[in-house]
């Protein structure tokens, strides 16, 4: 097993340190040992771990988070009757080193919560001596029995890699349609602080073949007008009568095109482009790894995703379904930021998105409730505080409960929503997100007809997009920009009908 070269090194030299740290949070043996031989399992479907990836640090995150979902301890020490979130930071901070930058990351939490939680527990535990605690932290981890654990952790690697090996022979047995269900269910992901540790990869959006490949951007001066989905094929939602496996953090399909405009000066990077007039030029664009659908649960439901464009559309962030993390693209330079580690079906339980400030500057990822904000000049990423949120994010459930669509404003403080009008055109609202109440009431035109009217996004700070239907037919009237003060209306050419469209750069090349 070449692949698994140095693996059992890592055991033997780190398994005394991890052990001690599951003793501090369970208080047993048995149960340490169940905690480790976990972690070592993580460690090492990704093994041989990436240059930046530090397989301790993972082992011990992932020891954290196992703990906190399943927070089992047999003795009643003072250490153990802390609340099981303070226990575990105490632990990484006191004991492992992990800094509280680090922690505030793996957990979801943010910075200032890390250090009460650490504060409360030298408060309670030692008076508030640090030092004394620290120190008792680290007798109780030295009485650990540590037994070799790489003989058991590389023969469960090697069980599952038969096992492996004969699920695909089988599947070159049976029919091609049970081929296509079984590659369906094959992506499995993992992660820990930041790490680049995805485990494998089997077809996304196809049922038979290779997965989608990671975009490789085109250094261009062209930018994203807009972005739409491509046709998702069968997603294999029949199960003939069987129980629906557990696709929890799949993508089963992906693939979005990209509609650039530019001038000449940026077409030798491009593949295809048309002009209609010199210096007035489009192409289109696949995407085939921006991911549309991400399974959750144990049935056949999923998340709708969408990237996200910087209003200048010289830049496009998704979850990339070849690299399982989220990535962030500049077209102008080519260059290609990590926005996430790779991601566990336990980061998109709550749901899971990207936005982008207007500029491009800063992406921030939604992962189960904690916030990752990254700086694309710099690749510096830092976890968000829930109080850091706009008036609009931190509006979203009330707007959820008022409105079935709406769409914040590139300043986070406005949001525009639609109102039914029942036997007359629907109304645009735009509400002022702090005080939740209408900033202004829109009426749109009827154009000889009640028409009825969604909100699909922001062209700017002050200008909302809309796309006027029919009421009656259902026929597409057009797109609009409406200005959120005035309510002025001018139409916008050359954006396709569709059930989602994600806008970048609408000013004309």
């Amino acid at each position: 097993m070449r692949r698994y070269t140095g693996y059992r090194d890592f055991i033997q030299r780190d398994q005394r340190l991890l052990v001690g740290t599951a003793l501090l949070l369970t208080g047993s043996h048995d149960q340490a040992l169940r905690l480790v031989l976990w972690s070592l399992r993580s460690v090492g479907l990704s093994w041989p771990p990436t240059l930046w990836e530090n397989p301790t640090v993972h082992a011990q995150i992932t020891m954290y988070r196992r703990y906190l979902r399943r927070p089992v301890t047999t003795r009643a020490t003072a250490l153990l009757r802390l609340p099981p979130v303070r226990r575990v930071i105490a632990v990484a901070c006191l004991h492992d080193g992990r800094t509280p930058e680090e922690v505030a990351t793996a957990l979801g939490l943010s910075r200032e919560a890390v250090e009460t939680e650490v504060s409360e527990a030298v408060t309670t535990l030692a008076k508030g001596d640090t030092k004394r605690l620290t120190t008792r932290l680290a007798a109780t981890a030295a009485e650990a029995s540590v037994p070799d654990l790489a003989v058991r952790s590389v023969r469960a690697l090697r069980r599952r890699r038969v096992r492996g090996v004969l699920l695909t022979t089988v599947a070159g047995l049976i029919p091609v349609g049970l081929i296509a269900f079984t590659l369906q269910q094959g992506q499995v992901w993992n992660s820990a602080l930041g790490e680049g540790n995805q485990i494998a990869s089997a077809g996304v959006g196809s049922a038979v073949g290779p997965g989608p490949q990671a975009w490789q951007t085109p250094r261009t001066s062209f930018t994203i007008r807009y972005a739409v989905p491509d046709k998702c094929p069968d997603d294999g939602a029949s199960t003939d009568g069987r129980p629906a496996p557990s696709r929890a953090g799949k993508v089963t399909c992906a693939g979005w095109t990209l509609k650039l405009a530019g001038g000449d000066e940026g077409r030798p990077a491009l593949e295809s482009v048309e002009c209609e007039r010199p210096g007035h030029c489009e192409s289109t664009v696949k995407v085939p790894d921006a991911a549309q659908h991400l399974a959750h649960g144990d049935d056949w439901s999923y998340w709708s995703l969408s990237p996200a464009v910087s209003g200048d559309g010289r830049r496009i962030a998704y979850l990339s379904a070849a690299e399982g993390r989220y990535v962030a693209h500049d077209l102008s330079s080519g260059e290609k930021k990590y926005l996430s580690p790779v991601l566990a079906p336990s980061d998109t339980e709550t749901g899971t998105g990207v936005s982008v400030s207007r500029d491009g500057g800063f992406f921030v990822v939604e992962l189960n409730g904690r916030r990752l904000r990254t700086d694309f000049a710099t690749g510096a990423t830092t976890s968000l505080p829930a109080g850091q949120a706009t008036a609009a994010e931190k509006a979203a459930d009330w707007m959820r409960q008022t409105y079935r669509v709406w769409r914040d404003s590139p300043s986070g403080r406005f949001t525009a929503a639609v109102k039914p009008g029942g036997d007359d055109s629907d109304r645009l609202h735009v509400i002022d997100a702090r005080t939740r109440k209408v900033f202004k009431d829109l009426p749109m035109p009827s154009l000889g007809d009640p028409t009825s009217a969604e909100v699909v996004g922001w062209a700017n700070v002050r200008e909302v997009v809309v796309k006027l239907t029919d009421r009656r037919t259902g026929d597409l009237l057009g797109f609009f920009r409406v200005d959120a003060i005035t309510g002025r209306l001018h139409r916008i050419a050359g954006l396709p009908d569709g059930d989602s469209i994600v806008l970048g750069d609408l000013t004309e090349p």
